[in-house]
């Protein structure tokens, strides 16, 4: 027991000597340092950013709008005179069933509507000319000049 009271009278003596002294220990600088280095890390953060999203948009905007070079011409000939077959009348200008597509038919609580050509229409409505009769559950009417057209899910 003695020995740990001479250590504990030894520490406190040590330190009412070195009491008006400054600690050994390391001091860590305060000042403009870190403050600084966060500010360039924020910043190199954004600029990194920005030039990615800049590299996106343009890709996007280059798939999306191809540009057309105008020096390019194609020169054109006069193709060789082919026999000619007798003309028939020409016919009206109707779009043809083949120019219809049927994407899809989905009903709501209300109303039921058809994706025809990649445009949503109802009952009644008119798509290329055409106007939309009945919807059924797999298939729908149109009415193309007193034609009527029938649009099929099945195939």
């Amino acid at each position: 027991m003695s020995i740990i009271n001479e250590a504990l009278k030894k520490t406190e003596e040590h330190l009412k000597k070195n009491a008006g002294k400054v600690s050994s220990l390391p001091h860590k600088p305060s000042g403009l340092k870190p403050f600084l280095l966060y500010i360039l890390i924020l910043l190199a953060g954004i600029l990194l950013g920005n030039f990615i999203f800049t590299l996106l948009r343009h890709k996007i905007q280059t798939i999306q709008t191809p540009k057309i070079n105008a020096d390019l011409v194609i020169p054109t000939t006069n193709p060789p005179s082919l026999p000619t077959l007798p003309s028939q009348p020409p016919e009206e200008n109707k779009p043809l069933e083949s120019s219809f597509v049927l994407n899809g038919i989905f009903f709501s609580a209300n109303d039921s509507y058809a994706l025809i050509n990649n445009q949503i229409v109802r009952e009644n409505d008119s798509v290329n000319g055409a106007k939309v009769g009945l919807i059924t559950a797999n298939s729908v009417q149109l009415d193309n000049a007193g034609q009527t057209i029938t649009l099929s899910t099945t195939r």
